[in-house]
């Protein structure tokens, strides 16, 4: 049974920590994953399921086109308007045949290119592997190529935050219970104060969303519901 997101998220949050978004040098958006591969409604992996059983992701494609795009495109629009910082995730190997991603990774990849008949669907060459032009990086946001559904165990994430100093992580991005929520969750586990914008988040399920980000707001992190009220925050220099 779903549970109302407004009542699960907001009660399950208040065992956290508040975490302080206000810090504009320290407080970074991750944008994960928003690339033609994952997030395009004829393109890459959607396709590919799409042609594994007809209507499987029509969830997915409305909830981004209607929610998540545009929740997404108001937070860039904060952090871009305050000189907050912008970290951008893009999930690709560098080689057709993904050698350099784990073998799980790969052969779950192979096996989905098998049976839809569509080819290299994470490899760099392929031009699904780009940015959706409405959320694509502006010139000097930082852009993280990562090899794993967590973003810590196959990219050079850590050291770039560590770099930039970087202490609370803002999360967006495909799919919630996937490379969203495993990369939020090792964030997490690093001492990185993190917090997911529900609506700036899409996955195939509604039931899967909401039991991601239900279970990350009672052991990881915050939950925000909306992109409005994350930025209400910011404006407003106050803790989440």
């Amino acid at each position: 049974m779903q549970v109302p997101a407004q009542t699960a998220f907001e009660s399950l949050s208040s065992t956290i920590p508040g975490i302080d978004v206000t810090d504009r040098t320290a407080t970074a958006l991750v944008v994960v994953d928003v690339q033609y591969s994952d997030a395009a409604p004829d393109r890459g992996w959607v396709k590919a399921c799409e042609a594994i059983e007809p209507g499987s992701m029509h969830y997915y494609v409305e909830r981004l086109e209607r929610t998540t795009l545009p929740a997404i495109r108001t937070l860039l629009d904060a952090f871009r308007r305050t000189g907050r910082p912008v970290i951008h995730l893009a999930i690709g190997s560098a080689y057709r045949d993904m050698r350099d991603c784990p073998a799980r990774f790969r052969e779950w990849s192979r096996m989905l290119e098998r049976a839809s008949g569509i080819e290299h669907l994470w490899w760099t060459g392929n031009p699904d592997y780009a940015f959706l032009k409405e959320v694509a990086p502006l010139d000097g946001e930082t852009v993280i190529r990562k090899t794993t559904q967590g973003a810590f165990n196959g990219s050079e994430i850590q050291n770039v935050l560590d770099r930039m100093g970087i202490k609370n992580l803002v999360f967006t991005g495909v799919v919630t219970s996937c490379c969203v929520e495993t990369t939020a969750r090792d964030a997490a586990d690093r001492g990185f104060g993190c917090v997911l914008v529900s609506d700036a988040c899409a996955d195939c399920d509604p039931v899967m969303h909401d039991a991601a980000l239900s279970n990350f707001g009672l052991y990881f992190g915050k939950i925000v519901p909306t992109a409005d009220d994350l930025v209400r925050a910011l404006i407003e220099e106050r803790r989440i």
